[in-house]
């Protein structure tokens, strides 16, 4: 992970290496112009030296000794300078070069012309013959005869003597100390950077360690130290991720909040009844009890009491319910037996099936039939079902228990032979405290909230309660769990 640290000082020290390579271009550019000029100034009348010292072109005839004799001058005044005589045309006439260079004969007049122009600027670059590809500082002048212009002497200042000297000068020690010096000027900036920018950004780097701290804290999950990016990049995703942990909380705050006025409004609509009558009952053995006969006084009290146990279990349920809702179950996953789980369930209601004249059969595979769950909620789910399956179905009806394998998935099936749900009830059954319409007198001392908590616990194991009914054939829920890998 990079600190702000070092890609700041890592920065100013790209800042410097490109205002550096600007700075060098910009200097080179000058001194090449500014060196340029003056040589073109200094060595300007030499062409017009060579021109007036002797009758280089009379009647279109040039004078090829005269031309070799000036220019030698010229060369001993100036060892750079290579001088041409051209005609009124820019074509090479002479020149004082061996014979077999290599020359491009035609040299462009424009610039020429400008050079001759009174305070013209300078400098005047033009072709250089034995360079095509390069222009240089040259001098110029004419060349008349009788009045009448003949052609130009064509001087220039630069020639092959001055690249090699220049190459040569490339290749000597003061450029390599100065490269060098430019290296440790880079250096000794970077480092003086990161000094600089570790000052300035401390604070941050212990702002940073405090949000690590408080993030630790607050989410349980220790940052991960080789996540990429600086103390800014930490700060962000610490920040996202407490932001994460914050939303999720006041959700839950809000969810419980809204539980808790769903369940004053519950307990205050559906516990009445129950209180009701308890009140009512235990009101009438106080005021009439010299009245009553020990058989009636057994009876009241019998109906207290078992409004006493509706109201326990609704009270329980309902609390059950908003803890699911609330998310402050957690499931305690474990592996366990399937099979095994049903069959020990189905045991617990052999005698209540055998009570209503109801069979309870089971259907499971052999072999094993391991999932991972909560095994307490997994019961909790199959005893719900059950007993709301054996409650709806009458006399002589048949509940059954079915355990199937489907590809990756094992498919719980509870079926009944009961009333039925109408399709138009069917949506609303895993609604707390809700009933259908044709429940039974017997399934009063329900809280009606068996179905919803079926629904809320297969949620939190990531699967789906399903129901099909057709009145007065029967009911059957299902819901699956994933064969462990």
């Amino acid at each position: 992970m990079r600190s702000l640290t070092q890609k700041l000082s890592l920065a100013l020290m790209a800042l410097f290496i490109i205002m550096g390579v600007v700075l060098a271009f910009i200097t080179r550019h000058a001194s090449v112009q500014y060196n340029l000029e003056v040589t073109q100034r200094l060595n300007e009348s030499i062409a017009m030296y060579v021109a007036d010292e002797e009758q280089l072109i009379a009647n279109g005839v040039h004078n090829e000794a005269a031309i070799n004799r000036l220019a030698q001058r010229a060369m001993v005044i100036n060892p750079t300078v290579e001088v041409y005589l051209l005609d009124n045309e820019g074509q090479i006439l002479s020149h004082n070069l061996p014979a077999d260079t290599d020359l491009q004969n035609q040299i462009p007049l424009a610039n020429i012309h400008a050079f001759l122009q009174p305070k013209s600027k300078r400098p005047l670059l033009n072709l250089d013959p034995r360079s095509p590809g390069k222009d240089k500082a040259f001098s110029a002048a004419k060349v008349t005869y009788e009045g009448q212009q003949e052609g130009y002497v064509y001087a220039i200042l630069g020639g092959q003597t001055y690249e090699a000297l220049a190459k040569d000068i490339s290749k000597n020690w003061v450029l390599k100390v100065a490269v060098a010096s430019i290296f440790v000027v880079l250096i000794l900036a970077y480092l003086i950077g990161v000094l600089v920018f570790r000052k300035l950004t401390k604070p941050l780097s212990h702002l940073t360690e405090h949000v690590r701290q408080f993030q630790t804290a607050m989410t349980g999950n220790k940052p991960a130290t080789n996540q990429r990016g600086d103390e800014i990049k930490t700060l962000d995703l610490a920040f996202g991720q407490m932001q994460k942990k914050i939303k999720v909380q006041m959700q839950q705050i809000q969810s419980a909040d809204q539980n808790r006025r769903d369940l004053i409004t519950h307990v205050s609509h559906d516990l009445r009844t129950p209180l009701a009558s308890i009140q009512g009952y235990v009101d009438t053995l106080r005021i009439k009890d010299s009245q009553l006969d020990p058989q009636q006084r057994q009876q009241f009290l019998h109906t207290a009491s078992k409004h006493c146990t509706r109201l326990n279990q609704l009270i329980n349920d309902l609390f059950e319910l908003s803890k699911l809702d609330a998310l402050a179950v957690k499931p305690s996953i474990e592996q366990f037996s399937l099979s095994e789980l049903i069959q020990d369930i189905s045991m617990e209601f052999k005698l209540m099936a055998k009570q209503k004249n109801v069979a309870l059969k089971v259907d499971i595979p052999n072999g094993t039939t391991t999932v991972k769950a909560d095994i307490g909620l997994m019961q909790r789910v199959l005893e719900n079902l059950i007993m709301n399956a054996i409650k709806h179905t009458p006399k002589g009806g048949q509940v059954l228990l079915k355990l199937a394998q489907q590809a990756d998935q094992y498919v719980v099936i509870v079926r009944d032979t009961g009333r039925g749900i109408s399709q138009e009830e069917l949506p609303f059954i895993f609604d707390r405290l809700y009933r259908a319409e044709n429940s039974s007198q017997q399934s009063a001392s329900s809280s009606g909230l068996g179905l919803a908590i079926v629904k809320k616990i297969l949620e939190l194991h990531k699967s789906k309660i399903r129901v099909t009914s057709r009145l007065k054939k029967g009911t059957q829920f299902s819901f699956q769990l994933p064969v462990p890998v």
